[in-house]
């Protein structure tokens, strides 16, 4: 889903976030599914697909099967995920903060994000796909262009 031009563009750091901050969770938490990563950021990589400030796929939820996800309760802060995120749907409707610290047009506050498809590019150990709308939230005020180039 992305273009290889936009791996530059973020090294993004994700920690998992309790149900509470974001509604309460689409699936029960299996044998393998972390409800919290505490304070503790991993490292991880986001690429961004669809209209620079749009949902992604506008009206459904890819390999999740939701629909309208730039509506309530995602609204369009979504993203695909990779195998430890997306967890062969397990995963589906996690809730993430990322967060960017390069390139410089990163502000280092973190988003909430919302998981509602996969991924299967092996781009890093966890790769966010993040709709245009995501990804630009995670710019500078004003810098959300310069960080998608």
């Amino acid at each position: 889903m992305a273009s290889s031009s936009l791996l530059l563009a973020s090294v993004v750091v994700a920690a998992m976030v309790s149900a509470v901050s974001c509604g309460p969770p689409k699936v029960p938490p299996g044998p393998n599914i972390t409800a919290s990563y505490c304070d503790k950021w991993l490292e991880a990589r986001a690429t961004w697909y669809g209209a620079a400030k749009g949902a992604g796929r506008k009206d459904n939820g890819g390999a999740c099967g939701y629909k309208d996800v730039d509506k309530a309760p995602f609204l369009g802060m979504n993203s695909c995920g990779n195998d430890p995120i997306f967890k062969d749907g397990k995963g589906c409707g996690s809730c993430f903060e990322i967060k960017c610290s390069k390139p410089e047009a990163c502000s280092d506050k973190p988003v909430l994000i919302h998981v509602t498809d996969m991924n299967d590019e092996p781009i890093a150990a966890y790769h966010f796909d993040l709709s245009g709308l995501a990804f630009g939230a995670m710019a500078k005020d004003g810098k959300d262009e310069k960080l998608q180039p």
